[in-house]
């Protein structure tokens, strides 16, 4: 029985220490055990924000779990034995992140993309694509990238449209948005 109780013990301790592990949404919300929250880039949190889509699921999704004067937390959710857990962990300085990114309690990949694809991706297929092709056309993206830089928003996005296989056209669309509402600041298109 003895035997039996050191590995347990030793288990119990390991566990107790994790101090990169995951905590539950609601202590974070707390401020509770925020020190286990890995710190990152705010170019990290950009990117992660960006892995959010339309139709959202609880666990891909990036969210904003709390904020004090130093630092955002923010990490995926996971259900776990009846319990909402933050897995991975993460803390972007808060300072950073407000002057290259004000938008960012409200802003996420999906609005990007949204008002990428709405304002410039739709018009140059429905403009250039579809009144060539009537019928039948296919859309093929070579390149979708968006980046945070001292600036704005960077998009980058290429795109060749075909009808029956053959290509038609090819669109380049590089943008800068306004990473506080999204507004267009410049905007460079070519379709060859």
């Amino acid at each position: 029985m003895r035997y039996l109780l050191i590995p347990i013990l030793l288990m119990l301790v390991a566990t107790s220490c994790n101090k990169g592990g995951y905590i539950s949404l609601k202590d974070a919300e707390r401020g509770m055990f925020l020190e286990r929250s890995r710190k990152v880039s705010t170019n990290t949190f950009f990117d992660r924000r960006m892995e959010s889509e339309l139709e959202s699921q609880l666990s891909k999704d990036w969210y904003i779990v709390n904020e004090d004067l130093d630092y955002v937390y923010f990490g995926q959710l996971m259900k776990q034995n009846g319990f909402t857990m933050i897995n991975p962990f993460y803390r972007v300085d808060r300072v950073k992140l407000d002057s290259l990114f004000p938008g960012y309690r409200s802003i996420e990949g999906k609005h990007i993309k949204a008002r990428v694809f709405q304002s410039f991706i739709k018009p140059v297929i429905e403009n250039h694509l579809i009144s060539k092709c009537p019928q039948s056309y296919n859309t093929q993206f070579s390149k979708r990238q968006y980046k945070l830089t001292k600036d704005g928003i960077a998009a980058s996005i290429k795109l060749q449209g075909k009808c029956y296989e053959k290509r038609v056209m090819r669109a380049d669309i590089n943008l800068l948005l306004d990473p506080e509402n999204l507004e267009v600041l410049e905007e460079k298109t070519s379709i060859k």
